[in-house]
This record gives structure tokens, C-alpha cells and sequence, in this order.
């Protein structure tokens, strides 16, 4: 008798047990997608709340204001600096990053061209910046001598717009068939000019000697310097955008959106605008950028 009560006993525990399973299974959310079907996307969406943000010294400026607003979202982040732009946007292709800060459109564009890379800027867009001619031995471009050293970039996005601001400003001619000019595409160069080419961190500090560079409005604030002291300056950089950088596959993701929205909130502008003042104009419609 004791042998068939414990028997029962058994089996009506091991019921429970499966009705319990089977009940707990029919609550789990993730149970509707079974694992094996859910896209890398799918569970990257889901966990992504961590967010991992490169960028260069320059840029962690729009980290810090729009990190307490991204945030008060649910978002948790985390700012790796870098040494220069393209070591940021490396980081951001390889994974290393998920979002990249600080550089504009068309330079992503060129990167991608030329590793191979899968970055995309979503809208909407934040703002842009300038770039100019400045020295600090001369007033004008007319007043720059024979034989000048002229620092340009060497990245061929802004190299191309630091060569047009020499041809804007009477210095140099550019031959009319490309694009996207470099230096061997100077067709006149009255003043033999020497244009030399460097990272484009490096053009602020060879104002000190050389006698001329061009330089973004950036980095001469970041180095304490006036960035509206320019001889001249560019016509075309509001059409290079700046703003979120992700890969192409997170650009219709929540989190990159959300924390591209954050540009558009007032206390941001204000904060970017403080720390540099004269260097960003923030877009109040991404059309402005076409």
C-alpha cells in the first residue's frame, strides 16, 4: 500500500512540474521569437542600452551635453577618445564603437571609399562648422610673399576645401575638370606657393611657422585661438553635415535616432555654443545641408 501511495505521490508532482514549464514558457516574451530565428539585429536592438561613443577631445564637448538628456532615456554611455578623426571613425567600423562624434558627411563618404567601410550619418543632422585661411604674419591674401608655406589637410575631403579657399581668396587656380581637387590639380600658382600637407590637427599649430594655414574653425578654438581671425574663409561647409555616426546596419536603430534628436533640444545648442563659441551653426532643417 505505501509502495502505491508514494507512486501516486510521484506522479502527480511530476504534472506540477510540467504544467509549472509549460505555464512559465506561455509568460516569456522571447518565447514568441524561438532564439534560433531571432537576426543579430533583433537581439542587438533588444540589449543595445549601453551605448559606446568615440570621438576626439573636441567632440566629447557634444557628448557631455547630450549625455544627461540621451540618458534620462534609459541609455547608459561611455566616451572613448581618440587621437584624430579617422582613428574614430576605424573604431566605429570595426565595432570597437558604436557611434562616432565629430566628423562630417562627406569625409565619412571618402572613408568608406577608401576602407572599404560601412558607416552612415543619420538625420536628423546637428550641425557644421568652417574652415579658414589664417596667419599670424599677414592681414590679407595679397600680402602673403613669394615662396609661402601654406599647411593644407592632407585627407582629400578637406584638402579639396582648404585649395578652394586659395583659389577664392586669388592665390592659386584649380583645373575646372575634377571634383575633388588635390595639390597636383593646381593649374597657376603665381606666388609659388609651397601648400603642404598634414593631419589636420596639426594646421593649427603650424601657424607657428608657417605663414599660413587652413584650418577648422575647431581646432582653433581648441587651441585658444579666435576662429572668426580668418583671412578667408570656406563657401560650401554647410553642406557637410556633422552629427550621429553608426553603422549602416544600427542606422534605423532607436538608440542612434534618439540620440540625434537630442541636437535639436535647446540646452544642447546652448552648451556646444558656450564651450565654442562662433565654431557651430546648428541645422534647423536637414535641407539646408543639400
Amino acid at each position: 500500500m505505501k509502495k502505491m501511495f508514494f507512486k501516486s505521490l510521484l506522479a502527480v508532482a511530476a504534472t506540477a512540474l510540467i504544467f509549472s514549464a509549460v505555464a512559465c514558457g506561455s509568460n516569456d516574451e522571447s518565447s514568441d521569437i524561438p532564439a534560433e530565428s531571432q537576426t543579430e539585429d533583433t537581439r542587438k536592438e533588444k540589449e543595445q542600452k549601453h551605448v559606446v561613443i568615440g570621438g576626439t577631445s573636441i567632440s566629447e564637448v557634444t557628448y557631455e551635453a547630450i549625455k544627461p538628456h540621451f540618458e534620462e532615456l534609459g541609455y547608459t554611455t561611455e566616451f572613448v577618445m581618440f587621437d584624430s578623426n579617422p582613428v574614430v571613425l576605424e573604431a566605429c567600423n570595426s565595432g570597437e564603437a558604436d557611434m562616432a562624434l565629430g566628423q562630417h558627411k562627406k569625409f565619412i563618404e571618402s572613408f568608406n571609399e577608401s576602407n572599404d567601410g560601412n558607416l552612415a550619418m543619420i538625420k536628423p543632422y546637428g550641425y557644421y562648422t568652417g574652415i579658414g585661411l589664417y596667419s599670424n604674419k599677414y592681414q590679407s591674401a595679397d600680402d602673403f610673399p613669394d615662396g609661402a608655406q601654406i599647411a593644407v589637410m592632407n585627407d582629400s575631403m578637406n584638402m579639396d576645401i582648404a585649395l578652394r579657399i586659395l583659389e577664392e581668396g586669388g592665390l592659386i587656380e584649380i583645373d575646372e575638370s575634377v571634383d575633388v581637387a588635390t595639390i597636383a590639380d593646381i593649374t597657376a600658382n603665381p606666388k609659388n606657393l609651397k601648400i603642404i600637407d598634414m593631419d589636420q590637427a596639426q594646421t593649427v599649430t603650424a601657424l607657428e611657422d608657417m605663414d599660413g594655414a587652413c584650418v577648422f574653425f575647431t581646432h582653433m578654438s581648441n587651441a585658444d585661438l579666435d576662429p572668426s581671425t580668418y583671412i578667408a574663409r570656406d563657401s560650401q561647409m554647410i553642406k557637410y553635415p556633422m552629427g550621429v555616426i553608426v553603422k549602416d546596419t544600427d542606422a534605423e536603430s532607436d538608440w542612434a535616432a534618439a540620440f540625434a534628436e537630442c541636437f535639436k533640444i535647446q540646452e544642447v545648442r546652448d552648451e556646444i555654443s558656450n564651450t565654442f563659441p562662433g565654431v557651430f551653426e546648428f541645422y534647423d532643417d536637414d535641407a539646408q545641408a543639400e
